[in-house]
This record gives structure tokens, sequence and C-alpha cells, in this order.
């Protein structure tokens, strides 16, 4: 690996209360001096626990190779990475977003590790969505997905029984008449709540509503892109969703829900471990369910992956743990402590988790219909245009076929020059 500065990385982290020397208190070197130390960046934060007891079984599986792992914030760590990418001042192992990763590729970030993992031989188990987001622009790759998530809808059955209803919608009309019944202005309580904020988790909250209505970011300009849109503005035209979804992240949106203010949400696999740990109440009787079709049920892949960062000497060691990480009897024990999808279809097999868990078996059916941003290396700049478009339309700025137009005129040559390449 190429040398680090401990003092850099404190300031980075912002966690390393404790230091000895030049050198973070948490990295261990051997006595002899025979020992590879292997540094692996990441911003779990609720799954930190996990991924470090997965460290350390390695860690006791061998003597030759010792793991240590560092929480970064997300922000600083992509910032590093950027930084990284010119000083060489990278970590051994890193983590990043899914649909980022073809970017970080692209500025050489990420090692080529394909012929090794070809080698492996059990790439063959992994979902092609989540393995596909590890790949360069020719289909190599140069990491392993560590976990899947996707959005549903979660509804307040509350709510909706007092309306009338039974069950969750299955398509969008009966959606918009679920929307409209259980809007309640005098109470400020709105039929639905979603994020819209101007940021990836905005794209990432839109996609399945695209996709639903047979557009696709390859066609923003099309008149189903554009359908899509029309119908989230007209949610908020109508008063059946706040404006103030283009300010909200996926935990505002969830607030809202859990505050009684809201019938119905755009949900992720991951709020469920806040349900059951207790981070976030819902005094009320809850249900998740498909998200509502036009023409199609859709959603969208979510998740982090591990690659082996550019200029360390230890590939080969990097490797081997990414494979031993990735398992998967790891993957399914990894996957069921942070609550998030395994991305081997073997681990989904090992456990009844995802499936004797009716919410959980909701998340598993969803990953059927759900897409991956990208991959592409200019996924930032093409995400950018499709929340643009969104908050220009919910905002009332511009038309939804406009809105959506102006987002193609900006996505379109982009992918002319290097298309998304087909699973």
């Amino acid at each position: 690996m190429k040398k680090i500065s401990w003092k850099k990385l404190a300031a980075v982290t912002g966690t390393c209360a404790m230091v000895v020397g030049s050198m973070p208190a948490n990295i261990v070197l051997a006595s002899d001096g025979d020992v590879k130390e292997i540094t692996v960046w990441h911003y779990f934060e609720h799954e930190a626990e996990a991924l470090e007891k997965v460290a350390e079984q390695y860690n006791e599986s061998q003597s030759d190779v010792h793991v240590t792992c560092t929480y970064v914030s997300r922000e600083e760590l992509m910032n590093q990475y950027t930084i990284g990418a010119v000083s060489g001042e990278l970590p051994d192992i890193g983590m990043v977003d899914s649909p980022d990763m073809a970017s970080y590729i692209s500025l050489g970030v990420f090692e080529d590790i394909d012929d090794e993992l070809q080698e492996w031989g059990e790439l063959d188990n992994f979902y092609t969505g989540p393995l596909s987001s590890c790949r360069d622009s020719e289909g190599r790759l140069h990491g392993l997905p560590n976990n899947s998530n996707c959005l549903a809808l979660l509804c307040n059955m509350d709510i909706l029984n007092a309306a009338g209803y039974d069950e969750p919608p299955t398509t969008w009309d009966e959606f918009y008449e679920i929307c409209k019944a259980t809007t309640n202005p005098d109470d400020s309580v709105y039929g639905f709540s979603m994020c819209a904020i101007g940021n990836e988790e905005g794209t990432f909250q839109f996609i399945p509503w695209l996709y639903s209505a047979g557009g696709s970011v390859t066609d923003l300009g099309s008149a189903e892109s554009a359908n899509a849109l029309s119908f989230l503005a007209k949610l908020v035209d109508e008063g059946l969703m706040s404006k103030e979804v283009v300010n909200w992240g996926q935990g505002d949106a969830l607030n809202a829900f859990a505050a009684g203010k809201a019938a119905m949400m755009e949900s992720g696999t991951w709020h469920i471990g806040q349900f059951d740990m207790g981070d976030v109440t819902l005094d009320f009787n809850y249900k998740y369910a498909l998200l509502p079709k036009d023409k199609e049920y859709a959603s969208v892949i979510g998740g982090e992956n591990f690659g082996v960062c550019t200029g360390t000497e230890y590939k080969e060691e990097c490797v081997d743990f990414l494979e031993y990480m990735m398992t998967a009897e790891n993957n399914a024990d990894w996957c069921e402590i942070a609550g998030k999808l395994p991305t081997r279809s073997d681990a989904n097999e090992l456990k009844d988790f995802w499936t004797e868990d009716d919410r959980y078996a909701v998340f598993s059916e969803e990953m059927n219909y759900a897409v991956a941003r990208g991959p592409h290396e200019s996924w930032p700049t093409i995400s950018e245009a499709i929340y643009t478009a969104e908050q220009s339309a919910l905002l009332g700025e511009k038309t939804a076929e406009d809105a959506m137009a102006e987002a193609n005129n900006v996505v379109a040559p982009i992918l002319e020059e290097v298309p998304i390449a087909e699973e």
C-alpha cells in the first residue's frame, strides 16, 4: 500500500480519538514485521460491528495478513478517493455506493481484479444487477458487491382501513385513489411521502416510477418518461403529497410517515432494522407491498461495493479477503445482521430470514423487478440531470415534458459516447 498520512486520515475520519505516535491506535503491526497490513475504509455506521467481525474471523483464520477496518464518513471518503486518485493516498480496500463505482473506476481509484475473480469460480452465484455495478466500461470487475437493497411501498394500515381499504394498492390508479381518500388537509395528513431531494437519494426514489411507466434512463425524452414525472407532479399539485418532498431526504420522508402525517411512503429495506431496533417507532399497524405499477412493476437496486484500490502492494491478499468476505455463508450471516439483502442467490437460500418475515419477503420479491443505476462512469452527471428535472416539475417551474426533455439533452450525448453496458 502507498504510504498514508495518518494525520490526514485522522482529520478525514474525525473519529481517531486515540493515536499512538503518528499512527491510529487500532492499527496493529506484527512484532516480526512479516504480517501484511491491509486497511479497509468504509462508511458503515450501524453495520460496522458486523464488518469488523468478518475481518476478525479472517485474521484468526490465517497468520499472514491482518485486516483493519476504519470508518470514514461517506462524504469524506468520496472526497479522499478523488484526492487519492492523484496523490496515491488510498487504502488497500475501499467501499463505495454501487452507482458511483464506475465513476471511481474511470478515475483510476480501483484495480482491475477480473482475472483473479474469474479464477475464484463463484461469480455465477451473484445476482447480475449488483455484480454489474462493479464493472468498468469493458465489463471487467474491479470489486464485489457486498449487499443489496431496494424500495417498496410502506402503508399505514390504520389510515387505509379507516378510509375503507383493506389492502395496499397494486396499480397507479388504485394508488392515486387511496392517496385522495387518505389525504386530510385539516390534520396535515398526506396520502404519500417520498424523498425528492436534489441529490442521489432523489434519483434513487424516482427511478422506480420512471421504469414502471415504461420509461428509462436511456430514453428520458420519451412520453413514458414524462408520464412518470407528470404523475408525481400531479400528487403535489393536488395536495396529495407535500411540496416539502423536494427538501426531504429518505429519513425525512420516514419521519413524516412515522408521525402519522402520510398514509403511504416509499421505503427501503434498511428501515425494517430501524423499526426492530427501536430507532424509529411506528405506533400503528403497517404493511409492506410492491410499489404500485403502471405498465409494469419496478424498483431500484441500492447497496455498497468493495474494491481493491490502485497502488496497493498486496493485491492478491486483498482479493483473498474480498473472496472470504463474500462467501455464501459470510454474505448470508452479514446481511442478516445488517438487515440487508444478499448479493448472492446461494446466500439467499441459506436462511429463511428473508422469506419467513413478511416484510423482507416483499423486498425479496421486489428484487425481481429492481434495476441498477447505470453502471456508468458519468452517473453523477446523469443522476443530477434526473433529480434536477424531478425538482423543477414538482415545484411547478417546468412541465414534466419540458423537464425531462432538458434532462435528455444532457444525458443522451453522454450515453451516445459511452453507452450503459447491457447485462
